[in-house]
């Protein structure tokens, strides 16, 4: 398995950086609309109880408020997987002195090449995912007559925010991987739900908490409290952003943990074999005596 570098401090400040720009491209984003359509935002249901009006640009056009969340959640995914790329590389002390600069070029070359090829993977594989979700969603009670354009962004949403930073970290499988360990890494990650490493539970992690949390976020559409809050899909969009960044707290303090043990058994067995090494040399001196 190759050795990956992963920081814990680091990862916990950029996953508390994420999450505000997450829950931030959500909340303020729709309310750029009326500069774009110049109307002001109305309340679409309930008029006879009032909303809070901050809510109000976000309830009132959903579609509209997801194509503000869709854009918002692009790009921070599209930083947030060059992150995780980054962590994924494998850690090499290169003892070379000196290169020439064609050859720095050319592998500036072949970096831009490989990065345009992973963007071009992840769209790939976010639109297929987008395809999956819209069938798994359907047949778990999305409308079948009406809303698919809800329905289809509700799912580019959830795409984004599983599928593209684990292509962006890990790529696409492929019989061409060297190794079964490359080969089957996404069977063992997302079938198994086995992560061995903290890169693995970060990426692992928020994917579990964005589909639990855009399945709980159904529970409140179909009650009758006749609220504009309530509009498909907007309470699956929230949850899901909410699971996403509560998965990814907890996979740091799921890895924050095995550290600590594995320090905490580090220092047992230094004390047990420093104990080891008193005790031989007070026999050597008792043996001497």
């Amino acid at each position: 398995m190759p050795k990956e570098t992963f920081n814990l401090p680091e990862y916990f400040a950029l996953h508390s950086y994420l999450s505000a720009l997450l829950c931030g491209a959500f909340v303020l984003l729709p309310r750029s609309t009326p500069w774009f359509l110049g109307d002001e935002a109305i309340q679409s249901s309930s008029t006879d109880r009032p909303e809070y009006a901050f809510l109000t640009p976000l309830t009132a056009r959903p579609l509209i408020t997801m194509v503000w969340d869709i854009s918002g959640m692009l790009l921070c995914m599209s930083w947030w997987g060059s992150i995780m790329r980054r962590w994924s590389q494998v850690s090499t002390k290169r003892t070379a002195v000196t290169v020439a600069n064609e050859e720095e070029m050319t592998k500036r070359s072949n970096r831009d090449r490989q990065m345009l090829n992973r963007i071009g993977e992840c769209a790939s594989a976010t639109a297929a995912g987008s395809a999956l979700l819209f069938v798994l969603i359907t047949t778990l009670g999305a409308p079948l007559d009406s809303n698919h354009l809800h329905t289809a962004l509700l799912s580019i949403h959830i795409a984004i925010l599983t599928v593209w930073p684990t292509v962006h970290a890990l790529g696409i499988p492929s019989i061409y991987d060297s190794g079964t360990y490359a080969r089957f890494r996404m069977t063992r990650l997302f079938c198994e739900f086995r992560p061995e490493t903290p890169l693995e539970r970060a990426l692992v992690y928020p994917v579990i908490g964005t589909l639990v949390g855009a399945w709980c976020g159904a529970v409140p559409i179909p009650l009758d409290w006749d609220r504009p809050w309530q509009s498909y899909p907007l309470t699956p969009t929230v949850a899901s952003i909410l699971g996403f960044i509560a998965g990814g707290f907890v996979s740091w303090l799921h890895s924050a943990l095995i550290d600590t043990a594995d320090e905490v058994l580090l220092q047992q067995k230094q004390k047990q074999s420093l104990d080891a090494a008193v005790t031989k040399k007070k026999k050597k001196a008792m043996k001497r005596t």
